[in-house]
């Protein structure tokens, strides 16, 4: 069992890197008056405990589920689900409640999805995002800072919001700051399959080449006014490096001040 607690300063830190201004972690007057945490900023910690429960499968899938919210300053307990293999979970110290779980499973194969758009992160940008992303995760694995990168890539990613399926859905004049502003932004899930040797170990310098970076079909379910569910996805699939990156996301406008 591990105790996690996060500040002010791990919300910085996450959103120098990944571009995550969402005002729920910041702003006192959105949510429930509390700030929260990143979810992905707490999963760095969690993928890193679990990396080492790895089955012995050149495919993975990591999957999460985000069942409720953390806060910062709360101490929160991360243990082993002793229900399933290689999976843990982060859950109230008073109730015991579970906030997020993790787990980490063999995949036969993996259903390959052509991209709708694909941009490339030259070796500049990719060194600095290395740096940035160094003090985040002490002992980081290279699949833990590919996971990163691809979800920056998609709360960044002009493309994605052109999508007609995301574009007739969100406000007019959509950029990821006006539906932060406009809306409630919350992450429920993610899914992540990766290639085996992107468990080895990661430090700045260790990817030196472009990456071409797919951006997949979106899925939305319902519509902002009264809830919707989006799905929205990124891979990496070059020499060496297979990763795919899904993240589920609740979105509702907000009420009228």
């Amino acid at each position: 069992m591990r105790t996690l607690v996060y500040t002010l300063d791990d919300a910085h830190q996450w959103a120098a890197f990944s571009g995550d201004y969402n005002p729920v972690h910041f702003d006192l007057s959105r949510g429930d008056g509390q700030l929260t945490i990143h979810g992905m900023r707490a999963l760095l910690d969690v993928k890193s405990a679990l990396s080492a429960q790895a089955l012995d499968a050149s495919l993975l899938k990591c999957t999460v589920r985000l069942r409720r919210p953390l806060h910062y300053g709360t101490p929160y307990q991360l243990t082993q689900d002793s229900r399933r293999a290689a999976a843990m979970n982060v859950t109230e110290p008073v109730d015991g409640q579970v906030c997020l779980s993790c787990q980490l499973t063999a995949l036969a194969n993996e259903e390959v999805v052509a991209p709708v758009s694909v941009s490339t992160l030259d070796a500049d940008e990719l060194a600095r995002l290395e740096q940035a992303f160094s003090p985040l995760l002490s002992q980081a694995q290279q699949w833990q800072f590919l996971d990163a990168l691809l979800f920056r890539h998609l709360i960044h990613d002009a493309a994605l919001l052109r999508q007609e399926v995301i574009a007739t859905s969100l406000p007019g004049g959509a950029t990821l700051d006006a539906v932060f502003s406009q809306c409630q932004v919350v992450q429920t899930h993610q899914e992540l399959v990766f290639d085996r040797r992107l468990l080895a170990s990661w430090t700045p310098g260790t990817f030196t080449h472009p990456l071409e970076i797919g951006v997949l079909p979106a899925l939305v379910v319902g519509d902002v006014q009264s809830g919707a569910v989006v799905r929205i996805a990124a891979t990496i699939c070059q020499e060496n490096i297979r990763i795919s990156n899904a993240i589920t996301l609740k979105i509702s406008q907000l009420a009228p001040n």
